[in-house]
């Protein structure tokens, strides 16, 4: 059995999560919602770096989210057609990974208002830029004439930005047509409807997330060092 060990919530394993979909490969969420269930975790030897989401697959224990994308981008052949194809998924994978930071990091705001300009400030620099890579490119793809795995990360990352600013796509109609491409995947369509996609970030998963690696939360919620242990 596929499994994917991380926090109660969608964070970093989530690009993991669409590349299982769109695979259609079988797989069960893990949560770690304890210090003990992390420490216990961590002292099976699968964390290779320490670090979560964790992906059992194959015989195989893969860390990093990027590397475990990749992974699954190879073995479904999402990587394009050509090494020009490749070159392009990584580099719109790595355009991805900035993008995406400000929609993760959005619940941890101190209010709804800083992170939706935050998160407009970001799509302001990067969506034209998509737009116009998949204007260049002519198959309403990122890279090749078909979907890969850099589409599947954009627009998941997309789907972020949305539950903020629903109206974020109204000036890029090719980044728009892209991701209602994706989300009619047969495997993303059925995964985003199942009970395995965790709901939008709001404070309990702040809070989740402090507590299973006993650090401080955000400065702007009450007790911010509740969960930080004293010497």
């Amino acid at each position: 059995m596929t499994r994917l060990h991380y926090f109660k919530g969608r964070g970093r394993a989530e690009t993991t999560r669409w590349m299982l979909a769109i695979n259609e490969i079988a797989f069960e969420n893990m949560p770690v919602e304890t210090p003990e269930a992390l420490a216990a975790l961590r002292a099976t030897g699968k964390l290779p770096f320490d670090q979560m989401p964790l992906l059992e697959i194959d015989g195989l224990n893969l860390s990093q989210s990027t590397a475990t994308t990749r992974y699954l981008a190879r073995r479904g052949g999402y990587y394009g057609d050509s090494d020009d194809d490749a070159l392009w998924c990584d580099m719109v994978a790595g355009a991805v990974a900035d993008f995406a930071e400000t929609a993760m990091q959005a619940a941890f705001q101190p209010t709804k208002e800083i992170a939706v300009a935050s998160l407009r400030a970001r799509f302001e620099k990067f969506g034209p830029r998509f737009e116009r890579r998949l204007a260049e490119n002519g198959s309403g793809f990122c890279a090749s004439t078909r979907i890969t795995f850099a589409d599947v990360v954009l627009a998941e990352a997309l789907s972020a930005y949305l539950e903020w600013c629903g109206d974020i796509l109204g000036s890029t109609p090719l980044l728009k047509a892209l991701y209602d491409r994706v989300l009619s995947e047969r495997g993303i369509a059925r995964y985003l409807r199942s009970e395995q996609r965790y709901p939008m970030a709001g404070d309990d998963y702040v809070i989740d997330v402090a507590s299973v690696l006993q650090r401080a939360l955000p400065p702007h919620m009450p007790n911010p060092n509740r969960f930080v242990s004293v010497p």
